[in-house]
């Protein structure tokens, strides 16, 4: 049991913080500011008087003195209320993986080009710090994907599941039903199954539509479909996706870009919503469109700018 969660309280969206709270902090080790970020963010917390525990290949990568406060992930997880995440988007997508269902918010500190889950800046944490610890921030719940092929190799995807064609030249037959009703025969390189929150990521280069993350819907996106009348479609998020791959040869299933594993074929891929969600901390002022219009520079007509 992680002793430290009688240290949250307050309802709802929005949590108060003492002094008892715990912060969990992981980060991109392959970014040479990381090391800098980390040194700038304790000294801010160490000034502020909260606690916090490190993971030790951060810690290592980063020179960090203070022995005392640097742990294994699993003790992280164990210890933590919060957890501060430093690096991009990708980061972020690693750090919810480790925390899968441990039902821990999350905060991005952004080191990275984008930032749709990161979206505190390095320069904003001395002022954001401040707010967090009078509770006056939000957090908001993500779902994810989860994908059972040949009903037992599992994962778990909090932007997108891609099913492709691993690195064949040819491309990859698939057949797409929702709720046992066919939908489509596909011939491309592959498909994609995504959240509202991945409907900026993968899904919208290969020409799929952006979609609120309060939506209750998932998206299912071809990668070059080698035909015309072939486009991305929107399905509610409670039912079953099955992709079944029915020639012989392999195929790669992706989540989020990270993890993945390979395949033989023929094969069935079952996707549906996890039953747990990851929980992400933001700024009150921040709001969905902002971020598209900061991130994206969407709906911003460069005539008038």
């Amino acid at each position: 049991m992680n002793k430290s969660k009688k240290s949250i309280s307050g309802s709802g969206s929005f949590i108060k913080t003492n002094e008892s709270a715990v912060i969990g902090i992981l980060g991109n080790t392959s970014k040479f500011v990381v090391s800098e970020l980390l040194n700038y963010i304790t000294d801010i917390l160490d000034r502020n008087n909260l606690k916090y525990l490190i993971e030790k290949n951060l810690a290592s990568y980063s020179n960090f003195k203070k022995k005392s406060v640097v742990c294994n992930e699993s003790d992280i997880l164990e210890n933590s209320d919060f957890i501060f995440s430093l690096g991009g988007d990708g980061t972020f997508l690693n750090s919810a993986r480790i925390v899968k269902n441990k039902n821990i918010p999350i905060l991005g500190i952004n080191l990275g080009r984008l930032g749709f889950f990161s979206e505190i800046a390095p320069k904003e944490f001395e002022n954001f710090i401040s707010k967090f610890i009078a509770g006056k921030f939000r957090i908001t719940e993500q779902v994810l994907l989860k994908s059972v092929t040949d009903g037992k190799k599992i994962l778990y995807g909090l932007n997108d599941i891609v099913i492709d064609k691993d690195d064949s030249v040819r491309t990859l037959e698939t057949e797409t039903y929702f709720n046992n009703e066919k939908v489509v025969n596909i011939i491309s390189d592959g498909v994609i199954i995504s959240t509202p929150a991945g409907s900026t990521g993968y899904s919208m280069s290969c020409n799929g539509p952006i979609l609120n993350p309060d939506s209750k819907v998932f998206l299912i996106t071809p990668i070059s479909p080698h035909t015309l009348n072939v486009r991305p479609i929107v399905i509610p998020d409670d039912g079953n996706i099955l992709i079944k791959i029915p020639d012989t040869g392999k195929a790669r299933i992706i989540a989020d870009g990270q993890k993945f594993f390979r395949t033989k074929t023929p094969s069935e891929v079952s996707i549906t919503k996890a039953d747990f969600k990851i929980k992400v901390i933001k700024k009150n002022s921040s709001t969905y469109f902002d971020t598209l219009k900061k991130k994206l520079f969407w709906n911003m007509d460069k005539r008038y700018s």
